[in-house]
């Protein structure tokens, strides 16, 4: 993938044709980081806001769009290696940089490993206040006599077997991408 460029002459006619209004030329030539184009939408995913939290603070980002939020979901809601990569490719091409960013292989690769790594740390119990929840157990080894209820909280992700999967295929990720 070629590395991080505005094409600053087709940036220029692009902007240019937003102020003459020609729709046409628009149309034809549309820029995925164009916030006239790609409106931001009132509410992104969690997920997104998380991402874009990492992504501006590790990446010097400085803008997205509405192209940049579909792609991004696209992305982390695929198990398709090759169609996340696709997605991940396009939602670097929306993104403005406070600077040049390293290149989009890179980059893409980091992305892989970020969505590999949220989704191995969220739960299908999360709530916006707690990350796990407690549920009463009864005690079966005890005499019916001697019944009690326990509180138990079910260990982090970090000992469940199911992390141990998404870290080799996080390994199986670094490997295909060098």
């Amino acid at each position: 993938m070629d590395d991080y460029s505005y094409l600053p002459q087709q940036s220029e006619e692009h902007f240019a044709a937003h102020n003459r209004n020609d729709l046409n030329f628009i149309e034809l030539n549309p820029l995925p980081f164009c916030l006239i184009c790609f409106p931001l939408e009132e509410q992104s995913s969690r997920q997104f806001q998380d991402f874009w939290n990492w992504f501006l603070n590790e990446h010097s980002a400085e803008t997205y769009t509405a192209y940049t939020t579909y792609y991004f979901d696209q992305a982390y809601f695929k198990n398709n290696f090759e169609e996340r990569n696709n997605s991940i490719n396009q939602l670097l091409y929306s993104a403005t940089f406070e600077q040049q960013p390293p290149d989009f292989e890179y980059l893409n690769h980091q992305i892989h490993i970020w969505i590999a790594a949220h989704q191995a740390t969220e739960t299908p119990f999360e709530t916006k206040e707690e990350s796990y929840q407690t549920a009463p157990v009864f005690d079966l080894l005890s005499s019916e006599s001697d019944l009690s209820i326990q509180t138990v909280t079910p260990e982090p992700m970090a000992n469940n077997p199911m992390q141990a999967n998404i870290l080799a295929s996080l390994q199986d990720i670094q490997t295909a991408l060098g």
